[in-house]
């Protein structure tokens, strides 16, 4: 029953999320625009009543749909391990901040701070939740992840002599701090190993197929919150 529950929330925020995502790649504020008709905020090009965007007249991206429906089947999933219970609303909220990440990363290459002040005080406050232990574990997990980072950026520059083509940019280190606020110091490592994994398998077959050129920019935070939703799901 929670795998059930689970899942149809998990297609209901997946429309919000997607409508999120696209009013901040937009540059608009995130919950600044909440007008238009409540069809564009469903799924499934709102339940089928709303299959043409009504900002740009175009058609809506069958993308759109493969997101949601792979975010339903991830809620379900979280159900089916977690039940009803704390821990399954924690990695749901947890999941709303790492969803619009990486899709705001994927469509401009930007990581947009206000998002990871979110995630950042949501680990905070699920960590408090269970003790000051966690809490330490938290902020110490936060300060690890951004580290790692801090270390990669200063190595792509040093090595790629272009700030402009690095793969990693202070969006992925502020990313990597946000994620070690949710896995908290325990789960910091695992995460952000299952996000480089991903990238570096992905990458390379899109290089092998000369869908990508060496010297192309790539968005590196969808691979980390992917890492993270994995590490959150099997923790």
């Amino acid at each position: 029953m929670a795998a059930v529950v689970a899942g149809i929330i998990g297609l209901m925020l997946a429309g919000v999320i997607w409508r999120l995502a696209r009013q901040q790649a937009g540059r608009k504020p995130l919950f600044g625009d909440v007008s238009g008709p409540i069809a564009d905020w469903l799924p499934l090009w709102g339940f089928g009543q709303a299959r043409i965007d009504a900002e740009t007249g175009e058609p809506r991206p069958k993308s759109q749909a493969v997101f949601e429906i792979a975010t339903a089947a991830y809620f379900a999933v979280l159900g089916w391990r977690f039940g009803f219970s704390l821990e399954l609303l924690m990695v749901v909220c947890f999941s709303i901040p790492l969803l619009v990440i990486a899709l705001v990363d994927f469509w401009t290459r930007l990581i947009h701070t206000n998002v990871i002040f979110l995630g950042v005080a949501l680990g905070w406050v699920f960590a408090a939740m269970d003790g000051g232990r966690s809490l330490l574990d938290s902020v110490i997990g936060m300060a690890v992840g951004g580290g790692i980072f801090v270390l990669f950026f200063v190595a792509a520059i040093l090595i790629y002599r272009n700030i402009r083509v690095v793969p990693f940019g202070l969006g992925d280190v502020y990313l990597a701090a946000m994620i070690g606020a949710m896995v908290r110091i325990d789960l910091v490592m695992r995460a952000l190993f299952i996000g480089i994994f991903l990238a570096g398998i992905i990458l390379a077959a899109l290089l092998a197929a000369k869908v990508l050129s060496r010297k192309q920019a790539v968005a590196y935070g969808p691979y980390l919150c992917l890492g993270a939703l994995i590490t959150l799901m099997l923790s």
